[in-house]
């Protein structure tokens, strides 16, 4: 062991802090070689290295470029406060997700390796480096070490992390003498007490010490790996068990640095050249009150407001693919607005840009780049200013700390959700209720082989960000959630094991929504004739029972909560968000759900009905069309119109990469439903807008027919006959009469032959009372019918 005991001011160092001015230039920040895209200082992700040796993944990865060529990286794994791995030269081999999005595999360093550690505790406890986590997954304790967010100012990054009681700030840097690339971790303790600082993973071989006592050399082969502690007033530097590590052992506050080089035998004379000189150690907390903006030229584009004629709704596009001087992807995820009418828009490659200029012609729309960096951010809300996004490592709240209209501070509201490198376990959407909790759901894994206690469900956190909570659970693909004005939780699931079409479920505590695998608790399940309790969550139990995650052998549980809606496929192949028409701007719809979906990027008008207290529902498709899948909406509260945004990644009919648009409401007469009730003896459709009657009471207006689903491990599910589950067809229902009611808006259909059923689809031609032709397709669920009341309703 080597002891390091000097005078502060004795050992101080100087390293020169020059920040740089990041300006709308590409060449001033990091473009990355393989796709010419300017990235900030730093990008999330799970990061896979091969070194110190293989299989190192940081499941919580954030990566700072360092140093003025932009061409050296350090990576953080924020669940365990370590540094998994250092490198230079080329970024990152994204393989063949991160422009299309299909099926995303985690990056992985492609460079030259220079040092890293293994996964595990990047600091110790008490002296122990053992990691506590279960099953080694998620971030560990709080009480143990916690990330708190990270600083930008220019090109420099400030972590910031708790270590027990003491509170961290690190920045890392790499300083260039002479050619020779030296890596630094710059840290500031408040209050040292005993901490161990893993600095590195030793290379196997012996451990020698250099010319200087605060140098440690580890020879290999022809390489050199050189480690140094400077400016630590009193510490331990040693390695143990294979580790390089640091001990503070003052009570005073300690401003250190750590420097690690890799190079020939003749690059250790400048290593040590380099720690013999005199240097200050930068200020860190001066660089966490606000830095300079880097993306200060906004981009400036024009709406094209919709061309047509149309009807009473038509599609203004706000944008498609935003042409930006840094090449940033536009791939839209979420947004929300501010009271004022601006908005702020995530992306899937990490970016939050703030759109002003949404007025009626959108003649003049500016662009301001806000935030970068993010992992995979599939949901933003905006409360009480703040911009908070679902990335799939945490939730972020982002801070501008000077005003100047970027993102300084990414705040970790809350990370405990667990990350593995599935791709398939995406964190989507994010609403909050009226108490100001957060919700968010995240998908389960591809195959189908659930290892984690958050996959596959709805997920709850506490409006300070404190607590996280499993709320529901059994979810596959949730892309998209919604929140009513009465705290109306929805989410949508698509077609897949487990899921025999795509459906909208109306979610509640505790809620298991049929994707066996992710239940995350026991259920009663039947296999052949065979009846067992067992949870299909749990690995082991699985291996036990023999009990696979899908496909036809799987034993299939007895109940599961229903839908409210179910879709077939050929309408909705993969489920979107929903969204509340909230205000009389809107047209007649208020207080109505809308339901997005992905697959066709079409929308749906949601009638939703309470049948001795279960809730279903009816959904009828807009006359729209947009250009890419569509995943997130909101009201617009300055103008209260619809605006809709999405992207095109997995399956999908949309042609474009992203899309952000306005669904206006023209004041023209919609003539499409508005209510819908099934009753014992035949259904109730009430228009926005008066019929024609004698259309109405045409009964060959009207085509009806009802089928099920298979409930199963399989992927997807036929379509069976609701009076003969053996027979793959529809019924057909009769319609034994037709009238109007008095209010000149409702349709009465006698339908004799009406039986509950998870699809009904009533195919409808009528006129206006003004004349217009109106066809409408209608996708029922009747889980129950109500009393009889369609012959005697006036």
């Amino acid at each position: 062991m080597l002891t390091l005991r000097a005078d502060l001011k004795r050992t101080a160092f100087t390293l020169a802090l020059t920040p740089l001015l990041l300006c709308a230039a590409p060449t001033a920040l990091q473009a990355a070689a393989s796709d010419n895209v300017v990235r900030g200082p730093f990008f999330s992700g799970t990061i896979k290295a091969n070194f110190p040796t293989a299989k190192n993944t940081a499941m919580k990865g954030v990566i700072v470029t360092v140093g003025a060529e932009k061409n050296a990286y350090i990576c953080y794994d924020t669940d365990l406060m370590r540094v998994s791995a250092a490198w230079t030269g080329d970024f990152l081999d994204f393989g063949n997700g991160q422009r299309e999005i299909v099926h995303p595999p985690p990056a992985s360093v492609k460079g030259t390796g220079i040092f890293g550690s293994m996964p595990g505790p990047g600091w110790a406890n008490d002296s122990n480096f053992t990691d506590p986590r279960p099953d080694h997954q998620g971030p560990l304790p709080k009480d143990w070490a916690h990330y708190s967010g990270l600083y930008v100012h220019g090109s420099q990054v400030v972590l910031s992390y708790t270590v027990g009681k003491t509170r961290v700030l690190e920045m890392p840097g790499l300083e260039v003498v002479d050619g020779l690339q030296i890596f630094t971790r710059t840290l500031e303790l408040d209050k040292p007490s005993g901490q161990a600082l893993l600095l590195c993973d030793a290379p196997a071989g012996s451990m020698k010490p250099g010319a200087q006592p605060q140098v440690l050399l580890f020879p290999e082969g022809d390489k050199t790996l050189a480690v140094a502690l400077l400016g630590a007033p009193e510490a331990s530097f040693q390695e143990a068990s294979g580790k390089v590590i640091a001990r503070f052992t003052s009570k005073r506050a300690a401003r250190v640095q750590v420097a690690i080089m890799r190079g020939a035998a003749g690059d250790v004379a400048r290593f040590e050249a380099f720690v013999q000189k005199q240097r200050t150690l930068p200020n860190l907390a001066q660089l966490t009150k606000g830095g300079p903006a880097q993306w200060t030229v906004p981009v400036v584009t024009q709406g094209a407001l919709a061309t047509s004629d149309g009807g009473a709704y038509v599609v203004d596009t706000v944008s498609e693919t935003l042409t930006n001087p840094w090449n940033a992807r536009t791939y839209f995820s979420g947004f929300d607005f501010y009271p004022d009418g601006r908005a702020a828009i995530s992306t899937f490659h990490g970016d939050v840009w703030i759109v002003s200029g949404l007025d009626g012609p959108m003649a003049q729309l500016r662009w301001k780049r806000y935030a970068t960096g993010m992992f995979q951010p599939l949901g933003l809300k905006i409360v009480r200013g703040d911009i908070y996004v679902t990335g799939r490592d945490q939730l972020t709240r982002l801070r501008d700390l000077n005003g100047d209209g970027e993102a300084d501070f990414y705040e970790n509201f809350n990370n405990d959700t667990v990350v593995t490198d599935n791709y398939h376990e995406f964190c989507l959407d994010l609403q909050t209720d009226r108490a100001g909790n957060f919700y968010y759901a995240k998908g389960s894994p591809w195959g189908p082989d659930v290892k984690t206690p958050h996959q596959g469900t709805m997920l709850k956190v506490s409006k300070d960000g404190a607590k996280l909570e499993v709320h529901a659970t059994g979810l596959r693909a949730p892309n998209g959630l919604g929140m009513g004005p009465k705290d109306e939780l929805t989410v949508s699931d698509n077609q897949g094991h487990w899921m025999p079409s795509s459906k909208v479920n109306l979610v509640r505590p505790g809620g298991f929504y049929g994707m066996t695998p992710a239940a995350h608790r026991e259920l009663k399940l039947q296999r052949g004739g065979t009846n067992l309790t067992a949870n299909p969550s749990d690995p082991q139990v699985r291996a036990t029972l023999k009990i696979p995650s899908a496909d036809g052998a799987a034993p299939i549980p007895t109940s599961y909560d229903q839908p409210i809606a179910w879709l077939p496929q050929n309408m909705d192949n993969s489920s979107g968000g929903q969204v509340w028409a909230t205000t009389d701007k809107w047209g007649p719809f208020k207080n109505q759900m809308l339901f997005m979906s992905y697959g066709r990027g079409t929308l749906f008008n949601v009638l939703t009905e309470e049948v001795d207290g279960v809730t279903q529902a009816a959904m009828v498709k807009f006359p729209l069309k947009f250009q890419t899948g569509l995943m997130r909406g909101r009201v617009n509260p300055k103008d209260g119109q619809i605006y809709v945004c999405g992207l095109r990644g997995w399956q999908t009919d949309g042609a474009k990469d992203g899309g952000f648009y306005r669904v206006r409401y023209t004041g023209k007469p919609a003539h499409t439903p508005v209510a819908f009730h099934a009753h014992q003896d035949g259904l109730q459709i009430t228009f926005s807008d008066a019929l024609n009657a004698a259309s109405v009471a045409d009964v060959a207006s009207y085509a009806i027919e009802q089928w099920n689903y298979v409930y199963s491990g399989n992927y997807g599910s036929p379509e069976f006959s609701v009076i003969d589950p053996k027979l793959k067809k529809h019924d057909k229902l009769e319609v034994k009469s037709a009238r109007l009611a008095r209010d000149g808006k409702t349709v009465l259909l006698q339908i004799p032959d009406l039986l509950p059923a998870h699809q009904t689809k009533i195919k409808l031609s009528l006129q206006g009372a003004d004349g217009t032709a109106i066809t409408r397709e209608i996708f029922s669920t009747i889980h129950k019918l109500g009393q009889a009341k369609v012959a005697a309703a006036k």
